[in-house]
């Protein structure tokens, strides 16, 4: 995945580049900057939860068809799993700071933050082949338990992950 940052500041229209001149204006256009790229990523990563939930309802699909429903309980554990993780994605804060803030929101901490998001994402890629991995075995009546743990330890990754948001915001960095 393209950096998103790049986009948005290459992305900047008159008035925002204007606003960069001016030494109040330019660390909030810096960090609105790296905010909206974030958002975008964040949004991207909920884009994609829900695609690989599409996979998910794909193999509780074959495996209906193929009359094996002892798996669908399992399948149905991971998908509302897959779809919690997503929803807390997509709600995160943006790391605004306000004007007088107990917990400042720097430039470094919001880098930090899509640095985090992109690691989410190349770990949703992973996973996303293993799931799809699990399409072409219910295709033909198989269903790997091996194959799904491995998925279940994988969202457990990504949601330690994710955990670790408050950490830089409010830790660290």
């Amino acid at each position: 995945m393209a950096d998103i940052r790049d986009e948005v500041t290459d992305d900047r229209g008159a008035i925002k580049k204007l606003q960069l001149l001016f030494p109040g204006y330019h660390g909030y256009r810096v960090n609105e900057d790296l905010r909206d790229a974030d958002i975008y990523l964040k949004d991207e990563i909920y884009k994609f939860m829900l695609n690989i939930n599409e996979s998910v309802k794909k193999i509780e699909n074959n495996l209906v068809s193929q009359g094996l429903f002892q798996y669908l309980e399992k399948l149905g554990i991971l998908r509302s799993n897959i779809q919690e993780i997503a929803e807390r994605i997509k709600h995160h804060e943006a790391g605004y700071s306000g004007i007088s803030a107990a917990v400042r929101v720097t430039p470094e901490k919001l880098n930090a933050l899509y640095d985090l998001d992109i690691k989410i994402y190349e770990n949703l890629t992973n996973l996303k082949n293993n799931i799809e991995q699990m399409v072409a075995d219910s295709l033909m009546g198989r269903f790997d338990l091996g194959k799904y743990n491995q998925v279940l330890e994988e969202i457990v990754g990504i949601h330690d992950l994710d955990s670790s948001r408050n950490r830089i915001l409010y830790g660290g960095i």
